[in-house]
């Protein structure tokens, strides 16, 4: 031991000393982790913690056999081997104003859930003639199943600049490319866990989402035909236009989701008739001729 020791010098000699003589009142003290929220002008949150938890866990039973599983930051559970452990926060914007209820930020693996705009979007998404009541977790799980999608692929759909959502936009078909190729891979989970045989909870629980996406397109249909009646005749741009160059409309999301897992021909003709109305959106020649 002396000898080994005696290879230092005298001034390292008299650290490992010190460090000796204080005994337990030594530690090493290391720079505090870069807080991936706050670094860009978000705040963390604890609202609905309880819902986020159980929708994540049923997003990574409908994600086995994948690389990927989600992790709470808020809860510490052993990586599962073989899968990349990737974190979710829950997050608040500074202002009010928010655009998506879930995000893969850029320059990070990670998931960022918004409860407070999940919240307000329901409810938004709920109310009228002839809606049904929609659930946050069974929606969460359609949502985070599309993030995971974006991780598979490799690509992030959201940058954030002082608290505020930006849609990145640099090539806009290719963007909306990404969103499609993320809805594929959040039907496909799906429509294979709610057609698995035995059935067993993983495959209840995935028709549950399944119905939720369902109750969506319903909702959706509503209002398009009570709130926005006659819309459909003429193809009105603010109903089935996309609402950004980069994120296609929600409509025809939803309702090519619902047909990439149901696939009948009732999926099939509402999801052409919405492409129809977009057709006739687009085509400059009014719809009467003046005489």
């Amino acid at each position: 031991m002396l000898t080994w020791m005696n290879r230092w010098n005298r001034p390292t000699y008299a650290i490992v000393v010190a460090v000796c003589l204080i005994g337990s009142g030594f530690r090493i003290v290391l720079a505090n982790p870069v807080d991936e929220v706050t670094k860009r002008g978000l705040q963390h949150t604890t609202q609905d913690r309880a819902m986020v938890a159980k929708a994540v866990q049923r997003t990574n039973d409908i994600l086995q056999g994948k690389g990927i599983v989600l992790t709470p930051s808020w809860l510490k559970k052993p990586e599962q081997a073989g899968r990349e452990s990737v974190p979710l926060y829950l997050v608040r914007t500074p202002k009010d104003e928010a655009s998506s209820p879930a995000a893969v930020p850029s320059d990070c693996r990670c998931v960022f859930v918004n409860p407070a705009y999940l919240a307000s979007w329901i409810a938004f998404n709920s109310k009228g003639v002839g809606r049904l009541q929609l659930d946050r977790g069974y929606f969460l799980t359609i949502v985070l199943l599309h993030e995971v999608g974006h991780l598979e692929a490799g690509n992030a759909a959201v940058a954030f600049k002082g608290g505020e959502i930006s849609q990145l936009n640099i090539d806009p078909s290719e963007e909306k490319r990404n969103e499609r190729k993320a809805d594929e891979f959040a039907a496909e989970l799906l429509r294979y866990a709610a057609h698995a045989k035995p059935v067993n909870m993983r495959s209840i629980e995935a028709n549950f989402v399944v119905n939720e996406l369902s109750k969506l397109s319903w909702n959706m249909q509503a209002f398009r035909s009570l709130d926005e009646f006659g819309a459909f005749a003429i193809g009105k741009p603010s109903v089935f236009f996309d609402q950004g160059f980069d994120h296609p409309n929600m409509a025809l999301r939803v309702l090519r989701m619902n047909h990439l897992i149901v696939g009948t021909p009732e999926t099939r003709a509402l999801l052409e008739s919405f492409e129809e109305a977009r057709r006739r959106g687009a085509n400059p020649t009014p719809l009467y001729q003046k005489k």
